[in-house]
C-alpha cells in the first residue's frame, strides 16, 4: 500500500486573515516560496446592500447555498490572483494550464465521485504539492463542532498512508480555535468531504451547502514576479472604491456605503427587534464586523511590505490609521453582539459613533494613497 509525507509544510496562521480558506492557501503559497502578505492582498473596501442588510469588504457575506459562483463573484478582491469557475474535475480529460495572464491561478475543482476526489488529492501530495480541501466541521473529530453542528471548513492535507489508513494534516485556523497538526481517518475525510453540510439559521432557516469534494490546485506560480503596475493597480482600486467612485457586483462600496449604514442603523432605532433582527446583531453583525476589522489589519499589513514604493514615514502614518480604523471596527463587532444580547437598542448611538470615527481614519487613509499616487 501507498504512502507519502511533504516535508516542510509551513503551519501558517494571522490573526488578520480573512477566513479558513485564506489562512490554508496562505500556508500553500508559502511552501511554493510566495508571498500571502502580497498576494493575498484585497482591495480596501467596504460594501453593503440596503434590501438585505448584508455587508462586506469585496463581496457581500451572505448565507451560501453552494460551492459555486461566477467568474465576476470570484474576481472581487485581488489584483494578482485569479479564479476561474470551479469546475467538475474529470480525470480522464486533459486540463489545460492557464499561462496568459500576470496572476497566480487558484482554480477550485468539485467532484461528485468521492473515489475520484481521493485519486487526485493522492496524485498531487505524490508530486509533492501540500492540498488544501473543504471539509464539514461535524465530521472532524479535533475541532468542537465535531458531532455537534455542521459548517464548512478548510484544511491543508500533506500526507497519507493507505496501510494504515490516515491523513497527515494541519488546520491552523485559530480564530475559530482550531489548531490540529497530525493524522485522521482517511474514511472520516472522505465523509467530511462529501458531505451534504446541513445548516440552519433565523435568517434563512433550514438550509445547506453541499461540500461537493472541493479542493485548490495552483498554477502559473512557477518563477511569478510581482509587477509593479499590479501594486499600483491594488492602490488606485482601493481608492477608487472607498471614495464610491463606482459599484462591485451592483452593490454600493466605500464611504457612501458606509453612510447608507449609518442612515440604516438610526432608522432601526425606533423599531420592533424582531428575532431576525435580534440575530442580525448578535450573529450577523458580530462577525462580519470583525471580519472588515481583520480586512484593515490584513491593508496594514500590505502596505508595510511596499519599502520600495511607499516611504517610511508614508507607511507608518496609514499603518497607524489603518490599526485605528481596525480597533472601531472591532469595537461596531462588540457593540452588536452585546444590543443582540440586551436587546437594548440605544447601543445602535454607539455603533454609529464608531463607523463615523471609521470614516474619518479611512478618509485620511485614502487621501495619503491618492498623494503618493499622483
Amino acid at each position: 500500500m501507498a504512502m507519502k509525507s511533504i516535508k516542510n509544510v509551513p503551519r501558517f496562521f494571522e490573526p488578520y486573515v480573512s477566513d479558513c480558506f485564506h489562512n490554508a492557501l496562505s500556508a500553500q503559497f508559502l511552501y511554493l516560496g510566495l508571498n500571502p502578505n502580497i498576494l493575498l492582498a484585497d482591495y480596501l473596501s467596504f460594501l453593503y446592500d440596503k434590501e438585505t442588510g448584508y455587508m462586506g469588504v469585496n463581496y457581500l457575506y451572505k448565507y451560501n447555498t453552494s460551492v459555486e459562483f461566477s467568474e465576476k463573484e470570484l474576481n472581487t478582491s485581488f489584483e494578482l490572483i485569479y479564479f476561474p469557475v470551479p469546475k467538475l474535475y474529470e480525470n480522464n480529460i486533459e486540463h489545460k494550464a492557464v499561462t496568459d495572464k500576470d496572476q497566480i491561478i487558484v482554480k477550485m475543482y468539485i467532484e461528485n465521485n468521492p473515489d475520484g476526489a481521493y485519486n487526485r488529492v493522492k496524485e498531487l501530495i505524490d508530486q509533492d504539492i501540500p492540498v488544501v480541501v473543504a471539509v464539514d466541521l461535524f465530521y472532524i473529530r479535533y475541532h468542537r463542532a465535531y458531532q455537534k453542528e455542521h459548517g464548512l471548513h478548510y484544511v491543508v492535507i500533506t500526507g497519507y498512508n493507505e496501510e494504515e489508513g490516515w491523513y497527515e494534516l494541519f488546520d491552523k485556523y485559530k480564530l475559530t480555535n482550531s489548531d490540529f497538526d497530525g493524522k485522521l481517518q482517511i474514511d472520516e475525510i472522505r465523509i467530511a468531504r462529501a458531505s451534504e453540510n446541513p445548516l440552519s439559521n433565523a435568517i434563512m432557516g433550514e438550509y445547506s451547502r453541499p461540500i461537493q469534494n472541493v479542493w485548490c490546485e495552483l498554477e502559473n506560480y512557477k518563477n511569478f514576479k510581482v509587477k509593479t503596475d499590479r501594486i499600483i493597480a491594488t492602490l488606485r482600486e482601493s481608492c477608487s472604491r472607498m471614495n464610491s467612485e463606482k459599484e462591485v457586483l451592483g452593490y454600493q462600496c466605500g464611504f457612501e456605503a458606509i453612510n447608507t449604514l449609518i442612515s440604516d442603523l438610526n432608522s432601526k432605532k425606533s423599531e420592533e427587534l424582531s428575532e431576525t433582527r435580534q440575530y442580525m446583531f448578535k450573529t450577523y453583525y458580530n462577525e462580519t464586523f470583525k471580519t472588515i476589522s481583520r480586512s484593515r489589519k490584513r491593508f496594514k499589513t500590505f502596505i508595510n511590505e511596499l519599502n520600495d514604493f511607499i516611504p517610511q514615514n508614508s507607511q507608518e502614518e496609514i499603518s497607524n490609521l489603518l490599526e485605528e480604523s481596525s480597533r472601531h471596527w472591532d469595537i461596531c463587532a462588540n457593540l452588536s453582539l452585546k444590543l443582540g444580547i440586551t436587546k437594548k437598542l440605544i447601543l445602535i448611538d454607539d455603533i454609529i459613533d464608531q463607523l463615523n470615527k471609521v470614516i474619518i481614519n479611512e478618509q485620511k487613509v485614502i487621501s495619503s494613497l491618492g498623494n503618493l499616487l499622483k
